[in-house]
């Protein structure tokens, strides 16, 4: 290929995307399959049971490999919550303690019974002697010769491999090699087999070695062989059957894939030992030995009965106490030990704000002083643990309601405000909360605390007096409009303090100002006749009018005001018209410029020739020479901001 260097290697490079874009597209999917976590947990999601399945038939590898891990975990699981797994087997469990139980003491009634019942009859003399001759006890022998049947011994035999699997007896030293009987059992079958010349699926069912029989009861996988003395009833043989029905149900499973491992099939052993029935002949005695023997079985039973109803009972109220400790907030019970001739033990670990646990332990009716507590001090995250530590160093109100959700303490209710600032300071402090909502809370305040507040932020001066009715700060006295002002648009800031009412309270500064005013435009400077000279009066009129127009000023400075002074030239009603006006405006500006060497400013100043005359007022009555020959002062103000 011809060309430039440079199109030779992007003609490569086009032609290696369009012959290898789909294997990369392939290993982008590849390598996103490796990396993302969720879609390869998909995939082997997706296989999993299939793998396990194949497992399993390849072998117990994988069985092997979980079995650590899974009886790792029941273990946990038992030793946490024991009562869990309790009620899970208690269907199970229950029925064959509670026959197993049964069958004891209906066993042990019997030989009670027949004890008492041949105490110093000629038959008894002759069992008493057989007992001493043979070794055995004398309720042994009685047992003996009033036996109907029992069934002494019961092997679970595998029928493949002939194998036992479980054996059950009634005296461990008379048990018999299991695997012998299973070995008699398959000779005896096939011996009749060959000899009779009967099928693969016909079953043998019972057999006798000496005084003792065997009965067998067969199932898909396995049969149940019973060692019986005595003349058993047929309905022996339907009890045999279930059992073995209800074998299969429960290990059907292990019995059809067994390879050699006879122990997992030990759970059967109640199944088995509920079987070892027992029946034996009621000896006719006489009224008054059946009385007594009665009363002697009734008194016994009694005493084991009450034994028993008493160890329940304490049973009973121990487990019901050591529930009640661990669902009570702050409190949890890591192992609990019932001592029935000691004091028992109770550890675990305790908040310092859950209840005391020997308070608990009196109302479930147990003695304190025969528990020993032993616990470890920790911080309780449970919402009522922390609502507990919560009211223990806050001392909720009344009116108040809280409640703890994953570490957000919520506050509802009437709440006074001063408690409401220290919860919002410090609750955070306390263990196992991180965060507060008090959005919902109404506060309430203290009109004493809210005054305290107001005053340590404004300190009203002594002439101010202030009050608090229904969240209105009242004021009455004499301040300053600066004060005033400042109280005015930061009160309501305060907590407690919706608004200000200072429809009482005096303002000096605009006080000041109104005296002023008054005084400057009641105040006239006259001048002699057609002249702009200042009279005599006119000038001690004059010399008091800078100090007051100083605190005019001042005052509607501190209100807000502007002010202009307008001076007022009057003159005479003698002479021109025209002549008047110029002589009313050169009176004005003598007093302005007076005004000026005192130090106002001249837009302060607003000098005004009136030209006509005015009428006398009350004062000027008193010399009607001068009342028409003045300037006078009028103060106008104006809002500073409308002045600007």
């Amino acid at each position: 290929m011809r060309g430039p260097p440079g199109d030779s290697v992007e003609a490569f490079e086009e032609l290696r995307r369009l012959l290898l874009s789909g294997e990369r597209e392939q290993l982008r999917d590849l390598r996103d399959r490796l990396n993302n976590r969720e879609r390869r947990s998909k995939d082997v999601a997706g296989v999993l049971p299939e793998a396990v399945k194949l497992s399993g038939e390849r072998g117990e590898e994988l069985v092997q490999a979980l079995r650590p891990a899974v009886e790792g975990s029941i273990k946990q699981s038992i030793e946490k919550k024991p009562d869990t797994f309790v009620a899970a087997l208690h269907p199970i469990i229950g029925p064959m303690v509670r026959r197993s139980i049964a069958e004891s003491l209906r066993r042990l009634m019997q030989s009670l019974n027949q004890t008492l019942e041949h105490p110093f009859s000629w038959r008894g003399l002759k069992w008493r002697f057989e007992a001493l001759r043979t070794g055995k006890s004398f309720a042994e022998v009685v047992m003996l010769r009033s036996l109907v049947y029992r069934v002494e011994q019961l092997f679970l035999i595998h029928r493949k491999t002939s194998l036992s699997l479980l054996h059950a007896a009634l005296d461990p030293a008379i048990a018999k090699d299991s695997d012998m009987v299973a070995g008699m059992r398959s000779a005896i079958r096939d011996f009749a087999r060959d000899s009779f010349a009967t099928g693969d699926d016909s079953a043998l069912e019972e057999f006798r070695v000496g005084e003792l029989q065997v009965w067998i009861a067969p199932g898909q996988y396995a049969y149940l062989a019973a060692v019986i003395r005595g003349h058993p009833p047929r309905e022996l043989r339907s009890v045999l059957e279930d059992t073995i029905d209800s074998i299969h149900v429960l290990k059907g499973s292990g019995l059809a894939n067994f390879q050699g491992a006879a122990a997992s099939f030990e759970s059967l052993r109640p199944e088995l030992e509920a079987c070892l029935r027992s029946q034996y002949a009621a000896a006719k005695r006489s009224g008054g030995r059946k009385v007594r023997a009665w009363i002697a079985v009734t008194a016994t039973a009694a005493f084991l009965t009450a034994a028993v109803l008493v160890a329940l009972r304490n049973e009973i109220r121990w487990r019901r106490f050591v529930r009640q400790l661990n669902v009570q907030p702050g409190i949890a019970v890591t192992t609990a030990h019932k001592g029935w001739f000691g004091p028992s033990q109770i550890t675990g670990l305790r908040d310092a704000s859950a209840p005391d646990a020997a308070k608990i332990a009196g109302a479930a009716k147990i003695d304190p002083a025969h528990v020993q507590f032993h616990w470890k001090p920790f911080f309780a995250v449970d919402p009522a643990s922390v609502v507990e530590r919560f009211d223990r160093r806050f001392a909720l109100p009344s009116s108040a309601q809280v409640s703890s959700m994953n570490g957000v303490l919520t506050l509802t209710g009437s709440v006074p405000y001063d408690w409401l600032e220290r919860v919002r300071r410090e609750a955070k402090f306390v263990p196992g909360i991180s965060a507060l909502d008090d959005s919902a809370v109404a506060v309430t305040y203290d009109a004493d605390s809210v005054l305290q507040r107001f005053n340590e932020k404004f300190d009203p001066p002594n002439t101010v007096s202030v009050a608090l009715a229904q969240n209105v700060l009242i004021l009455w006295g004499e301040a300053s409009q600066q004060w005033l002002a400042r109280v005015r648009s930061e009160a309501p800031k305060v907590p407690g303090i919706k608004s200000v009412d200072d429809g009482k309270a005096v303002n000096l500064d605009e006080r000041t100002f109104q005296r002023s005013k008054s005084v400057i435009e009641n105040a006239f400077v006259y001048f002699l006749t057609n002249k702009d000279d200042i009279a005599t009066e006119g000038f001690a009129a004059l010399s008091r009018l800078p100090d007051e127009i100083r605190r005019c000023e001042t005052a509607a400075k501190r209100i807000g005001l502007n002010v202009t002074l307008e001076i007022l030239g009057y003159a005479d009603a003698v002479g021109d018209e025209a002549k008047n006006v110029d002589l009313s405006q050169r009176r004005a500006h003598k007093v302005a410029d007076f005004l000026g060497l005192c130090g106002f400013e001249s837009t302060v100043l607003k000098p005004i020739g009136m030209g006509q005359a005015v009428k006398p007022t009350e004062v000027d009555k008193v010399v009607p020479e001068l009342s028409q020959r003045r300037v006078s002062f009028e103060v106008v103000a104006q809002p500073a901001t409308a002045a600007r």
